[in-house]
This record gives C-alpha cells, structure tokens and sequence, in this order.
C-alpha cells in the first residue's frame, strides 16, 4: 500500500494576533491530512506565541518553534530545517487558504509529475476583492515558467500560492536581516523546477494589510525590494540573455517605488541613502528606455520611469507629486 505524501507547512508568525487564529484554522481543517505545520514564532510580542502553542496542544501534526526576533527570513529558514515533508507549503499568517488547497494542488503536482504547483488566488483589500491568476491549466516548462515570473503578473514572487518538490529547497537560504526574501530566492527555485503546472483553481486569499511589508514606504525597505531584483539581474543575465529586458524592467520598476516615496522619509535618511540611490540612477540611466516597452505602465507610471535617472531631491519632489496626483484619481498607489 502506497503511503500519501508529506507536505510541512511553514507558517512564520509575527505580530498578526487579530488573524492568526482565521491562518491556523484554514490549515489545521484541510481535506488533505498528512501534515506537518510548523509554526515559527519570530519573538512576536503579542499572544501569537500563546495561540500557536494552544493549536499545538490541540492537534499532533503542530509543532512550535519560539525563537527571538530575526525577520521572517530568519522564520523561515528555522522552518525550513524542522521540515520532513515530501513537499513543502507556505503561508503567511495573516492570510488564509481554502480548505482544499493542498488535497487540489498534491494531485496536480502527482498527475503532471510537477515540481512546482502554482493556483490562481484572491487579493484582498479593505474595498475590493482582485481575482489573479490563469483561467485554465497550463504545464510550463523551466524557460515558460521562468518568463511568466518574470513578468511579475499573473505570477508574482509569493512562495504561499505555491507547493513545491521539497528537493527544490536543498542549498537555499533566505537572505537574513532583509525584507523581500521571496524575490531574492524565487528564481533559483524555478530554475530547478522542469515542470510547473499553473491551476485556475483558487485556493489562496492574500490578505493585504496596510501595515504589511508590501505596504512599506520606508527608504531601507523599498532599497531592499531593489537590492533582490537586481541581485536576480545579476545572477541571471548570464546564463539566461533571452530575459534581459524582463530583468531589467524588474529593477526599474523597483526604482519607481524608491522615486515615489522618497520624501516619505526624513532627509537625514535620503542623505544616508544617498550612495545607493545615485548608483540605482545608474543603472536606471543606461536601461530605462529599453526596459518601458516591458512595463505595464500608464502615462504617470511613465512619467516617474523618466525620473529615475536623476537621485536628487526635484525628480523625488516630481515622483511623490506625480503618485499623489495618481492616488488621488485612481483611489490606489501608483
């Protein structure tokens, strides 16, 4: 008799009190059994610790990790090493998943002899809900694969919509001390997948806090979202030319949401950025042109594209005015 498969998933906790116990239930209560959930207290100064260790007592597949605070690379890269499984899943613990995620994504992966499985997914903010994802199967292959991710669309750099071959992990480290770790790894993983099968299949509900990380207009954490596209620039222009421009395009695009939310921070800040910020002119200076015919963007998008090239104080002034203005049409950021 075969045995099912193992999938450990990792869950690093910090600070989501008010919706850990909404994460917890969605995984403890899937249809698909063989689980080990590791939960990752990262010194969360709340009750999360207490909440994991209270599911822990309830159900045997839990196990609790309490470290101190290290970032959520650091949580999971603790997760990484408890993790037995034959596959691995994420989610993050202000997020939630269907109850039949991991049941539909396990038998794709074993039908098409996957190495990663990909689902469609909600995105979930105060006044909207935004469906993301493929409206049919697609079986793509490491270059497929790789371009689609590139594009950063209907695929984007979230290990939690995703479940992945555990072999894929062997040699990865997240980046500690640095938020975007996903985007500093996800790559090197699809470059060992042979096969990644995209569902239409809507099993993730991404949760989009307005205090989360992806909502940071902090000079240190947009620079780290452009340290890892560019640190992926480097490592890929090499062995795959063919995504230049999609690389490329990546670090610009990056560069825009340096640009527009400069001023955000003190100038004491601005000035001690200052190295960075001239060498991201740079590299902007040289690839913005090439790398517009690669970005969805419209004319204000554009318009802070043609900033980029200049670190001073007017193109950050023009950058914010041009996103204001924006927000103030569009109801949303730039």
């Amino acid at each position: 008799m075969s045995v099912e498969p193992k999938i450990s998933v990792i869950v690093p906790v910090y600070k989501v009190e008010p919706y850990l116990r909404k994460c917890l239930d969605s995984i403890v209560n899937q249809t698909y059994r063989n689980l080990q959930i590791i939960l990752v207290d990262d010194g969360s100064p709340d009750n999360c610790g207490a909440i994991c260790d209270e599911y822990a007592d309830r159900d045997s597949r839990i196990e609790v990790i309490h470290q101190e605070n290290g970032g959520v690379s650091a949580a999971r890269n603790a997760g990484l090493q408890l993790a037995e499984g034959d596959y691995i899943g994420w989610v993050d613990s202000d997020d939630w998943i269907e109850l039949d995620m991991y049941e539909t994504m396990l038998a794709n992966v074993l039908a098409y002899q996957a190495d990663i499985a990909v689902c469609s997914r909600f995105e979930r903010y105060k006044n909207k809900i935004v469906q993301r994802g493929w409206h049919k199967v697609e079986v793509l292959n490491t270059e497929q694969a790789l371009k689609i991710l590139l594009q950063n669309d209907k695929m984007q750099n979230y290990l939690c919509d995703k479940l992945w071959k555990y072999e894929l992990f062997a040699d990865i480290v997240f980046p500690e001390g640095r938020t975007y770790e996903d985007i500093a790894v996800m790559h090197r993983l699809f470059i060992k997948a042979r096969c990644v099968i995209c569902l239409p299949y809507v099993g993730y509900n991404y949760f989009q806090r307005a205090n989360s990380i992806v909502s940071d207009v902090s000079l240190q954490g947009r620079l780290n979202h452009y340290l890892a596209a560019k640190e992926r620039y480097d490592e890929m222009i090499n062995e795959w030319p063919q995504f230049e421009h999609l690389l490329t395009a990546q670090c610009v695009a990056s560069a825009v949401c340096i640009w527009t939310s400069c001023l955000y921070n003190a100038e004491l800040k601005i000035r001690y950025y200052q190295v960075q910020l001239e060498e991201i002119a740079d590299f902007c200076s040289k690839h913005y042109k090439a790398a517009l015919k690669y970005m969805n963007l419209g004319m204000a998008g554009r318009l802070v594209v043609c900033l980029t090239p200049y670190a001073k104080r007017w193109a950050f002034a023009l950058a914010a005015l041009v996103s204001w203005l924006y927000k103030l049409k569009h109801g949303r950021n730039l």
